[in-house]
């Protein structure tokens, strides 16, 4: 006999009684759509990304990051410009013009500047702004496309092609060509960006920086590492070109050509609030995003400002122009969702210091942290039934992850934890078909029913 709620009932009754309540409530739930929630969360446990993304959520942005603002030529903004198949170079000019009058501490002009057509002339106010700008304006990057070509079933770097308006630039030491080049992984996702990308020309060549290599040099309380980084890179044309056993200066200390990107920023509403950090000594939004629409107006293809400019989005601020429109073709998949190329961007710049100055640790001991980490879980797994063994093995990832990015390195938390949740599933794999063999002798194929 068996008892619920106080009342008397046969085992098998009571066994029916309690599945069809289960199951009651269960529909119910259903229903409401709490199971589409805790499914999302039951998966959570193996998703890495996820795992990443809520780590970088809760432990935000470090201190003295460098704020970034992000001037979006949005689908609004397309369509107040005239929609016209590219940005207008003119409205770029503006958007440069304004960041530069306002005291921006660096500015990254993402969009191609290589002709579109054959015989595509440059744009005559981008062009002057160019060949004008002072020299005591803000740094100014400029991305430089670079081809590449399939050699043995690797991506080599064949060139990199001509833009409008290299003749504008030459000789400005506060213009820099750069690349944003992500490093995509084989299921199409953006978790890391590429440091630099040499091109070679027999023995010589040019090493391109990555914009987030070329902000973390900037002057920080008189300290610059202008002079380092330049070292760097001439010493990475010697290593990738010359194939010389080159030295490589102490700064900057990171010295594999990717990192990982430390997203915090999604693609939302709300992003723009999530952070505040200390930046001279003042709190601040970490990320700003406005819509170019409300800065430029175009007409007759002459880009003028929209009205008055407030400084505050700009002064001591990197500033970043990038397109979200959708027929942009710069839209990535990212732990955080799907977003735009400039948005990327600027989860990256604005933890530039930390990307570049902080070394992983070691393969050994990231192997050491994720057999730990493993071990951690699959006792939980053991010790405990369902639903505690579920919050338990999350709230233990989540915190290993925190301690492990914050301790070492958020490069390194990712990658132990992206190699102890896999494990964990496999052992829950294993665990499972032993249980199965185990009950075959006596059950047969029953085994597999519960």
């Amino acid at each position: 006999m068996g008892k619920l709620f106080g009342i008397k009932l046969g085992q098998a009754a009571a066994h029916r009684v309690k599945t069809f309540l289960i199951a009651a409530f269960t529909v119910l739930a259903m229903l409401a759509g709490f199971g589409q929630r805790v499914l999302d969360s039951h998966n959570g446990l193996a998703d890495a990304d996820h795992l990443v993304a809520l780590s970088l959520t809760m432990s935000g942005v470090p201190k003295e990051a460098l704020p970034v603002t992000f001037l979006d030529v949005d689908d609004k903004t397309r369509s107040l410009w005239g929609a016209t198949s590219s940005t207008p170079h003119a409205a770029l000019a503006q958007l440069v013009s304004m960041s530069a009058t306002n005291k921006a501490a660096a500015i990254l002009v993402d969009f191609d500047l290589s002709p579109s057509i054959e015989g595509q002339a440059a744009n005559p106010q981008l062009s002057a702004l160019l060949r004008g700008y002072p020299a005591d304006a803000p740094l100014l990057l400029l991305v430089r496309k670079i081809g590449f070509t399939k050699a043995q079933g690797t991506a080599m770097a064949a060139g990199d092609g001509p833009t409008l308006y290299d003749a504008d630039v030459a000789g400005k030491p506060n213009i820099r060509w750069v690349t944003t080049l992500n490093d995509i992984g084989g299921d199409r996702s953006v978790r890391r960006l590429k440091l630099w990308q040499t091109v070679c020309d027999g023995a010589n060549g040019v090493a391109y920086p990555a914009a987030v290599l070329v902000m973390s040099a900037l002057p920080v309380k008189g300290v610059s590492h202008d002079a380092d980084l330049k070292a760097f890179l001439d010493a990475q044309v010697k290593i990738d070109c010359g194939h010389e056993a080159t030295p490589l200066p102490p700064w900057p200390p990171v010295t594999s050509p990717v990192a990982q990107i430390p997203f915090v920023f999604a693609d939302t509403a709300g992003a723009p609030a999530m952070f505040r950090i200390t930046r001279d000594g003042q709190q601040v939004v970490a990320l700003r995003r406005i819509s170019a629409s409300q800065l430029v107006i175009m007409k007759d293809e002459v880009a003028a400002p929209a009205g008055d400019i407030d400084a505050d989005p700009f002064a001591g601020r990197a500033v970043i122009l990038g397109a979200s429109h959708a027929d942009s073709g710069d839209i990535y998949a990212t732990p955080f969702g799907n977003m735009p190329g400039a948005l990327v961007l600027a989860n990256s710049v604005v933890q530039a210091k930390a990307i570049v100055e902080t070394e992983p640790a070691s393969p050994f001991f990231k192997n050491v942290l994720a057999v730990i980490l493993f071990v951690v879980l699959a006792y939980i797994a053991r010790t405990f039934v369902g639903a505690i063994a579920i919050i338990a093995l999350s709230l233990v990832t989540l915190a290993a992850l925190f301690i492990v990015s914050r301790w070492f390195s958020f490069a390194t938390g990712i990658d132990v934890v992206s190699v102890a949740v896999p494990g964990f599933a496999l052992f829950k794999l294993f665990d499972s078909l032993m249980d199965i063999a185990s009950h075959v002798p006596r059950k047969g194929w029953r085994a597999i029913l519960r």
